[in-house]
């Protein structure tokens, strides 16, 4: 066999991998999407539904924020 021969034969894919790509084409959603090749991900949310967000303290963030850039402040004049 020619070495043109041997590179076009290990460009064909395998039964295997042609059925992957068909799944995962067949995921992929919408089209504009890249094609999502690997597990699938869970239909479930990563936290139990009736779990809400923390409530935050704005005038602690706010604190910290000056906190920080006092200090971001002092480490410069050094």
């Amino acid at each position: 066999m020619s070495e043109g021969t041997i590179a076009e034969e290990e460009k064909k894919p395998s039964p295997e991998i042609d059925k992957e790509l068909d799944e995962a084409l067949k995921a992929t959603f919408p089209a504009s999407d890249p094609v999502a090749v690997g597990e699938t991900t869970s239909t479930q949310p990563d936290r139990p539904l009736n779990r809400r967000p923390v409530k935050l303290d704005l005038e602690l963030v706010n604190e910290l924020a000056r906190h920080v850039d006092e200090t971001h402040e002092k480490k410069q004049d050094k």
